[in-house]
């Protein structure tokens, strides 16, 4: 484990040590003196109204009974006040990652600092407890094994759902080499028109689904686009710039983009990172709010787009899309978030 001051840089950073005062430091840098008010607490939200969380949870086996799983499940309690139908309950209930963050710092009895985890999305929540309220939390792109927890000194519970835990392989090291784009389709007639769902091929659909099941994968082609960019930036002298790129998904899931780097010339890049084990041609999901920060920075956004990654070969390749994606992708409805639409009261 890193323990690293990381707060001094302002930055979180996963597996790493934090002491209260240093969270603080993080979330609202503004704020001097001692820890008081809701910093004193286990539920912070920061800033006030913000909608995002830092929780901060003792592995202690006192009252909240807080456990954590081998596979990244958290069984956490709110605090004992909290009913269900408080508003504060109900936000974490509808909690949406796109919209909000909420950071997981843990720690085991005795230990005074908590490791920072990352981030956390809801999965359920038990319907018959209140006073204090159950939820089961994941938290997102988890990577670590029980022997990296052991090392960390956290006590952990066996997988809570085993089926979804995949193994470590040894993956030998991949080198990314860039291509052109594939040859552009026929923008479909009418602006913004996105062409119908239905003209989707069974091919395009099953990569797709099969690559966006594959979380493992994901990260791989985002380690991997990380490096990429780094080494590119030393390559070029540019040590300075190397030493500021981020892996962004990490620690804010509302960013719309993977990574942060750089051009050559210092113009900062958000890069957007699609992996698939299939070919060249082979299709991917991108979220509205992916696409949304396309359209907020076009002179700053990238897709990279890596193809052909097997666990087995040292090399795969990867294309690069610029600026907003509604003028660079044919973008194709596939699913939609769906709401209850006001009823008269009278019927």
């Amino acid at each position: 484990m890193d323990t690293i001051a990381a707060s001094l840089r302002g930055r979180l950073y996963r597996n790493h040590v934090y002491g209260r005062l240093a969270i603080r430091r993080i979330f609202e840098p503004w704020i001097e003196g001692n820890l008081g008010g809701p910093w004193q607490s286990g539920i912070i939200q920061s800033p006030k109204g913000s909608g995002n969380y830092a929780f901060l949870v003792t592995l202690d086996g006192g009252r909240y009974e807080d456990v954590l799983y081998e596979d990244g499940y958290l069984r956490w309690k709110s605090q004992d006040q909290q009913r269900l139908d408080m508003p504060s309950i109900q936000r974490f209930i509808a909690h949406d990652p796109e919209q909000s963050n909420i950071h997981l710092f843990i720690r085991s009895a005795g230990q005074g600092e908590y490791v920072y985890l990352g981030l956390l999305e809801y999965v359920e929540h038990d319907l018959e407890k209140q006073n204090p309220c159950e939820f089961v939390w994941r938290v997102t792109r988890w990577e670590l094994s029980g022997s990296d927890l052991t090392r960390m000194g956290l006590a952990f519970s066996p997988p809570l759902m085993p089926v979804t835990m995949q193994s470590s392989l040894p993956i030998a090291p991949v080198k990314l080499l860039e291509v052109a784009p594939p040859r552009r389709l026929a923008k479909p007639r009418g602006e913004g028109v996105a062409r119908s769902p239905h003209k989707q091929t069974s091919e395009e659909a099953d990569w797709a689904l099969r690559d966006e099941r594959n979380r493992s994968l994901g990260t791989r082609g985002e380690k991997l686009v990380l490096q990429h960019e780094i080494a590119k930036l030393v390559d070029a002298g540019r040590q300075d710039l190397a030493e500021q790129v981020e892996h962004v998904a990490l620690v804010d899931s509302r960013a719309g983009y993977d990574i942060r780097s750089f051009e050559i010339d210092g113009r900062e890049l958000r890069i957007e990172v699609k992996t698939t084990a299939g070919p060249k041609s082979a299709a991917f999901f991108i979220s509205a709010n992916e696409v949304r920060a396309s359209a907020k920075f076009p002179e700053e956004f990238r897709i990279y787009r890596v193809f052909q990654i097997r666990g087995k070969e040292d090399q795969a390749g990867f294309y690069v899309l610029k600026g907003d994606v509604t003028e660079v992708l044919d973008l194709v409805p596939s699913s939609y978030r769906a709401l209850p639409l006001a009823v008269d009261q009278a019927d």
